[in-house]
C-alpha cells in the first residue's frame, strides 16, 4: 500500500478489507488503519521511518529508522514491518540487519530489489521476504530467456542460492 495521503491510505485499507487479502504491506497512518483492520485477520506490515514521495523514499538516519521500527513492532495489530531498505540514504544491507536485530516481528524488504546482490543481502540479513515488481517486469535479472516467468524463476534461483550460502 503506497498512498500519498491519509485519505488514499484509508481507501486502500477499505479495498483490502473488501478483497479479503491476507497481508497488507506499507502505509504510515497506523492510528487510522489499526481500528479498521481490527478483527479482520489481515496481517499488517507498515513502513518504519519517514516515507516521502512516490516512488516512496525512506528518510532519516539508521538510528531514527531503527527506533521507528522498534516503536511500530511494539504496537498491537502490527504483525511485521515493510522496510524500504534500498530507498534510504543509508546502506541497505546494514539497515536490514539493524532492523532485524532490533525487532522480533518479521521484516519484508520492499523497493529497489533490482539485482542479485540485493537479494543476497535480504536473505543474509534474515528478512522474512522481499518484494520485486518493476525490476522483474523490466527484465533486470539475468534470465536466460526473456519474459516475466523466467525473471521470476531466476529471482527464485538467486534467493535459493543465497539461502544455501547463508546456511553454510
Amino acid at each position: 500500500m503506497v498512498s500519498l495521503d491519509r485519505a488514499s491510505e484509508i481507501a486502500s485499507v477499505r479495498a483490502a478489507l473488501t478483497l479479503g487479502v491476507d497481508y497488507l504491506l506499507g502505509g504510515t497512518h497506523l492510528d487510522d488503519v489499526l481500528p479498521l483492520l481490527e478483527g479482520s485477520g489481515i496481517r499488517y506490515y507498515p513502513f518504519p521511518g519517514r516515507i516521502a514521495g512516490h516512488p516512496s523514499v525512506l528518510e532519516g538516519s539508521m538510528t531514527e529508522i531503527v527506533a521507528s521500527a522498534k516503536d511500530l513492532a511494539a504496537r498491537e495489530g502490527v504483525h511485521g514491518l515493510d522496510l524500504l531498505a534500498y530507498r534510504a540514504d543509508v546502506d541497505g544491507a546494514d539497515l536490514i540487519r539493524a532492523v532485524r536485530d532490533a525487532v522480533v516481528k518479521p521484516v519484508i524488504v520492499a523497493g529497489s530489489i533490482d539485482r542479485p546482490e540485493r537479494i543476497h543481502a535480504v536473505v543474509s540479513g534474515r528478512a522474512a521476504g522481499f518484494t520485486v515488481g518493476t525490476a522483474a517486469l523490466e527484465g533486470r535479472f539475468p534470465a536466460a530467456i526473456p519474459g516475466l516467468t523466467h525473471q521470476l524463476l531466476t529471482i527464485t534461483s538467486i534467493k535459493d542460492q543465497a539461502k544455501e550460502l547463508t546456511e553454510q
